[in-house]
């Protein structure tokens, strides 16, 4: 079984010959230095098999770093920077009103620049499970060219230049998302972090009602090609997936403990969406002990990957800068060691 085959009977609960994994290690961001550890981390990652998975960005940026601070304006003109945790918005193009459109640069979907990375491996690809992303794939681009307070009291203010600019975003989605299955990928990846560490960011019903059909038209056109539909969604969603799920989701990421109740999830979902992530990354990856991460990870694959399937192993977000390198180092030992069995 390959690689590739192996990610889509995981997702399918079809019987996969292992747990796949997507563990990502950026010792930039981490804060212990420890040359040694390191060295074991890579070895671990060598072990379990890193290969087989190829995520591919869509959008063109352009970037300068200045006295150590990356500036960066993306292609709709909203600008952006990064002074070393991550990257900011500081500038929304129409925050000022909709009279302001014209400082928006809606992309052209088939700039073929943008699937250059995508086009230069899906060449050979026999063994590689591919996606394509649409990420900041529709709330978070409106607010990203309209401020996250404008874009909350829009729908109710000045409805009609919401839903044009809605529509308008919509198009480039469309468009992408075709650009993606004429390559053939095997999924295309959604983002929109709509979950606070507590609650949805609006009313369900008011989500329903606003941009649950924009979804559904998104994930309807990759599902009906034989693609899988991934989402990126932060917070507590909980509230939401039954309808991501009846609107055809295949898998969901992040999974936060500390903002949703993994055992809920997996009694209410499990076997009905692919659970992607899961070890807490707030907590247990911070100040957990040994058998702390151990008894996390052991639980998360019993909830999410008891239905022939179903759970793709990783962290509940990216790992966080004061996190110990030996605990790091315990997460992969013990996948490791259940990867064997």
């Amino acid at each position: 079984m390959t690689k590739r085959e192996n990610f889509r009977k995981t997702i399918e609960f079809d019987k996969p010959a292992y747990l796949p994994h997507l563990f990502d290690i950026n010792f930039d961001f981490l804060r212990e230095k420890n040359p040694a550890k390191e060295s074991k981390i890579i070895e671990l990652l060598d072990l379990l098999g890193s290969g087989g998975f190829n995520y591919c960005w869509c959008w063109l940026d352009k970037s300068e770093t200045i006295d150590g601070t990356v500036h960066k304006v993306d292609e709709w003109g909203t600008k952006w920077l990064d002074a070393g945790l991550g990257m900011i918005t500081t500038y929304h193009p129409i925050e000022a009103g909709y009279e302001h459109i014209g400082n928006v640069n809606f992309p052209d979907p088939g700039d073929q620049r943008r699937f250059e990375f995508a086009d230069s491996i899906l060449i050979d690809r026999p063994d590689r499970y591919i996606v394509g992303a649409l990420w900041f794939s529709l709330f978070e681009r409106l607010w990203m060219l309209r401020g996250m307070e404008n874009l909350l009291v829009d729908p109710y203010t000045d409805p009609d230049a919401f839903f044009d600019l809605k529509e308008r975003v919509m198009q480039v989605n469309m468009g992408i998302i075709d650009e993606w299955l004429k390559r053939d990928v095997d999924a295309v990846y959604f983002s929109d972090d709509w979950g606070s560490q507590c609650s949805l960011l609006i009313d369900p019903d008011d989500w329903r009602k606003l941009y649950k059909e924009d979804y559904e038209r998104m994930f309807k056109r990759v599902r009906q090609a034989g693609k899988h539909v991934w989402m990126h969604l932060c917070g507590n969603i909980i509230s939401i997936i039954p309808d991501l799920i009846e609107i055809g989701l295949n898998v969901l990421n992040p999974v936060q403990p500390q903002a949703m109740d993994v055992n809920e999830l997996g009694r209410r979902f499990g076997g009905k969406v692919c659970f992607n992530g899961g070890m807490d990354v707030q907590g247990t990856m911070i100040n957990g002990t040994a058998d702390d991460i151990r008894r996390e990870f052991r639980n998360l694959v019993d909830v999410f990957g008891s239905y022939n399937g179903g759970y793709i192993a990783n962290t509940s977000h990216a790992i966080m800068p004061e996190t110990p390198l030996d605990n790091i180092i315990i997460l992969l030992e013990t996948v490791l060691e259940y990867r064997n069995q």
